[in-house]
């Protein structure tokens, strides 16, 4: 299985392609070898025009790819603050686990992305999400040094994790005030 036309036209973000495609019968939902859907594809590209036209056609906004990423997942990951709210505007469930447990604001939090992550924190996601290996947003974005997602986690009551769990990053969190 391989990515057809509609994923190649929601990563390029052409809006009247997948347009196009849609009106022919596309599949919304169609899996690539990697069970992502075009509406992932789209959010990891920080295609919001695409991503509107595909919510429109009834994509599934909580389809998961082979690692249990949802589209959420894919606009933290790429810092699309439109695609992001728009999909929490259409239910997307803040909170959504992949199959380690690591939640949007997880991926937010590695990547530095404050303004997602602030938003995520508004709609509730929780900030002391523990995920698979013990990791909460907090001690993700210390080891990735996401300076400006520590302070926002800190924050919102965000606590530092003990200092075997964070390694030497734990000087670092601690450094923000407890």
């Amino acid at each position: 299985m391989t990515a057809g036309p509609l994923h190649d036209a929601a990563r390029e973000g052409d809006a009247a392609k997948v347009a196009a495609l849609l009106a022919n019968g596309a599949n919304v939902n169609d899996r690539d070898e990697s069970r992502q859907t075009p509406l992932i594809d789209a959010a990891l590209a920080g295609k919001a025009e695409v991503a509107v036209a595909l919510i429109e056609a009834k994509a599934d906004i909580e389809a998961r790819n082979d690692r249990g990423f949802t589209a959420l997942h894919a606009a933290a990951y790429s810092g699309s603050l439109d695609i992001a709210k728009l999909l929490l505007d259409h239910g997307a469930e803040v909170d959504a686990l992949s199959t380690h447990k690591i939640t949007p604001l997880h991926v937010a939090a590695e990547e530095n992305q404050t303004a997602i992550s602030e938003l995520l924190i508004s709609r509730g996601a929780q900030v002391e999400a523990i995920q698979e290996y013990g990791y909460t947003p907090l001690s993700r974005a210390t080891f990735f040094q996401s300076t400006d997602v520590m302070v926002l986690l800190k924050k919102h009551g965000a606590k530092c994790q003990p200092k075997e769990t964070m390694g030497s990053s734990y000087k670092v969190c601690i450094a923000l005030g407890n």
